[in-house]
């Protein structure tokens, strides 16, 4: 399947290796939705069904609509920081809530999908979660790949689905 090969080798390690890389919370990217977990914040990355339509009666031009749901979840965390005063450098700890991790790596991640991608991003900030000691924030993004340029030449843009 289309979606699913340029998902699974190109869009998730891409993201995967991009919050790994440019957060300061050491956050995991998962594309399991784990049961429980030890490690915040946890990112677990899915696709969503996908639904292909045929554009001609050779059936030769196809385009899929999918979505991909991320989901944020982080707990309160301490952080290093490193700081310089009179050339001396210091390390000061500070506490951060679990709300300003979730809207930081939300911002990082929205930033880095409008940038990259042309999809549609719907952000729900306060999304509903079982556990009170974790804050969970949820993107959904939704797009069409289209294949009338060929398998090599594939074409995302927004869909509204």
């Amino acid at each position: 399947m289309v979606v699913e090969d340029v998902f699974d080798n190109i869009f998730y390690p891409n993201l995967k290796e991009y919050i790994e890389e440019h957060n300061v919370y050491s956050a995991k990217v998962t594309k399991v939705n784990p049961q429980d977990s030890k490690i915040f914040p946890i990112i677990p990355v899915r696709l969503l069904p996908v639904t292909n339509r045929y554009n001609n009666l050779n059936y030769g031009e196809e385009t899929y609509s999918f979505g991909i749901e991320i989901d944020i979840y982080a707990i309160d965390k301490t952080i290093e920081e490193i700081v310089e005063e009179n050339g001396e450098t210091n390390v000061i700890y500070k506490k951060v809530s679990k709300k300003m991790i979730c809207d930081n790596i939300c911002k990082m991640i929205v930033n880095y999908i409008k940038s990259n991608y042309h999809f549609i991003v719907r952000v729900t900030h306060d999304a509903p979660n079982m556990d009170t000691n974790v804050h969970r924030t949820l993107i959904r993004l939704n797009g069409v790949l289209d294949t009338k340029y060929g398998n090599d030449n594939l074409v995302i843009y927004p869909s509204l689905r």
